[in-house]
Parts: C-alpha cells; sequence; structure tokens
C-alpha cells in the first residue's frame, strides 16, 4: 500500500456487549487490507451496548469494510464519522 494515497476514516461502531465481537471486527478489518491506526472502546453496562470508535486508513473505499462488519453477528450499527475524516485529510493537505 502506498501511504501516500492512503485516506484515513474513523467508525463509530455499535456491538452486542459480547467478548468475541472486538476479535472478529478487528479480523475483518485486517483480512480487507485496512491499516488500524487507533481504536476506543466503551461499554454501558445499562442497556449492554458497546462502542467502539476505530481509526482506519487504506486507498480501498471504506464501503468494502462497513459492507463486512454489518455481516457479523452482534453488529447493531456501523456510521463513517465523516467530520473525523475530513479533519484528518485536511491535516494531510496542509503538511
Amino acid at each position: 500500500m502506498n501511504t501516500d494515497t492512503m485516506n484515513n476514516y474513523t467508525l463509530i461502531i455499535m456491538v452486542d456487549d459480547k467478548q468475541v465481537v472486538l476479535e472478529r471486527i478487528l479480523q475483518v478489518t485486517r483480512y480487507r487490507g485496512y491499516l488500524i491506526n487507533g481504536m476506543t472502546a466503551k461499554v454501558n453496562t445499562g442497556n449492554n451496548v458497546g462502542t467502539i470508535e476505530l481509526q482506519v486508513s487504506s486507498d480501498r473505499p471504506i464501503s468494502l469494510l462497513t459492507d463486512q462488519i454489518n455481516k457479523l453477528v452482534d453488529i447493531k450499527s456501523v456510521k463513517v464519522d465523516n467530520n473525523s475524516s475530513q479533519l484528518s485529510k485536511a491535516k494531510k493537505c496542509s503538511a
């Protein structure tokens, strides 16, 4: 992968609070050829729903990854945080 042409994305993933769900997400991300740049995970114990914020980069369209993550068991939703993605592009352009 050429790092000059890579796009940065932030995914907000809502999941059921299960032990294996994070491992599955990371596995799909790796298999699809995306680099993981950062991650934050939080669990709301009141409703057993977790929120995973995943920062990835790739020269591939982000829809290839989001479509695959959505197919996983225990995934409630996947959203691309466009504000974070655009901010990282602006930083890259000004550098």
